[in-house]
């Protein structure tokens, strides 16, 4: 009987000592993997960039866009941005460095901006897991 003991218990240490050793470091590996392939940077959609517009409808992104809009004085600029999930951020920055603009579009999704000096205008997108659009351009006058 004692040796019966014995030999169960060799075994049950040898199987903890592998799961402990092989599996659960390989489970960890595994995990780590899907993390990175989850969060790496991407994007699925439509993005169009012109010198007075910038789209974005987005399937999926993760990581950051960025658009240089070529704006004068007194322009208006109609912003609509919708996220429907995960998270995006805006910032719109003017000529002189000034953010005239920085949100994530969960209180106001359609609104319109002064432009109050000419010049490069840059707008800076950062999404996280996201699903949604971004539509900026010119108004009309």
């Amino acid at each position: 009987m004692q040796l019966n003991m014995s030999v169960k218990q060799m075994r049950s240490k040898r199987a903890i000592r592998i799961l402990a050793g092989v599996v659960l470091p390989a489970l960890l590996a595994g995990l780590t993997m899907l993390l990175v392939i989850y969060n790496r940077p991407g994007f699925t959609g439509e993005r169009i960039k012109n010198p007075d517009s910038y789209s974005l409808d987005i399937l999926r992104m993760n990581g950051t866009d960025s658009h240089t809009l070529s704006l004068n004085a007194g322009d208006v600029l109609q912003v609509e941005f919708e996220t429907s999930k995960g998270s995006l951020h805006i910032k719109i920055t003017a000529p002189d460095g000034t953010i005239i603009y920085a949100g994530n579009g969960e209180e106001t999704t359609s609104f319109e901006i002064n432009i109050p000096e000419t010049g490069p205008y840059t707008v800076a997108v950062q999404a996280r897991h996201a699903e949604g659009r971004i539509h900026i351009r010119l108004k009309a006058s």
